[in-house]
């Protein structure tokens, strides 16, 4: 048996960025060796994730770190969510993603993609070049609480506006809070086209729609 170390072991492995020694913990709890149960070891995973967060914010961690503990996380997550489904945990809601039509960028939709579902979101990606209509249509089919748009070139950032005026065209505008991100994208420029909010990074973003749930 392992001892209850093993949530700090994880998160500790996770925060020094080592990808076989944090998925050696998570084989232990999947495997049912350790004494700890699924959900604290999905718990030690945000808590190492919120860490992660505050190095970027802070500028000790850059996007390399990022990218990479969101990839351990991600991960870790594929072997421990299966678990979850059994147990009384419930997703904290759902979420809509999709990088606008004409960029093929995705590196910043993947990393928000993989923070949300370690923070116990689901998450439904549209994926990359995605056109008004498919992102109007998602809100009407899967009803999330959140619609995450990310936009890394200037010259598509007036499809940003475009959904969500398809958005108030279809008469689900209310329905559904916008949060934008993407190197082309300001505050500024996502109060103007009428978006709920902007994340300039993927924790900032996960803290918004943590907050828009608890209010």
């Amino acid at each position: 048996m392992m001892s209850n170390k093993t949530p700090q072991k994880l998160k500790d492995s996770l925060l020094s960025l080592d990808m076989d020694a944090t998925m050696e913990q998570v084989d232990f709890v999947v495997k049912g060796d350790a004494d700890v149960t699924v959900q604290e070891a999905v718990d030690a995973v945000a808590e190492a994730l919120e860490v992660v967060g505050k190095r970027f914010q802070g500028g000790e961690w850059f996007l390399a770190e990022l990218v990479y503990s969101g990839e351990i996380a991600k991960s870790a997550m594929e072997l421990l969510s299966p678990l979850m489904s059994s147990g009384a945990s419930q997703p904290l809601g759902t979420i809509v993603v999709g990088t606008v039509a004409g960029d093929l960028h995705d590196l910043g939709k993947n990393i928000f993609i993989n923070y949300s579902k370690s923070a116990g979101f689901e998450v439904v990606d549209l994926g990359i070049d995605v056109p008004v209509e498919k992102f109007v249509s998602a809100v009407d089919e899967y009803k999330p609480l959140a619609l995450g748009m990310s936009c890394l070139l200037t010259i598509t950032s007036e499809e940003v506006g475009k959904v969500i005026e398809g958005l108030k065209d279809r008469g689900n505008r209310d329905k559904v809070k916008v949060i934008v991100g993407g190197a082309a994208l300001t505050e500024e420029f996502a109060r103007e086209v009428g978006s709920d909010a902007f994340a300039p990074d993927a924790i900032t973003g996960i803290d918004i729609i943590k907050k828009w749930i608890a209010s």
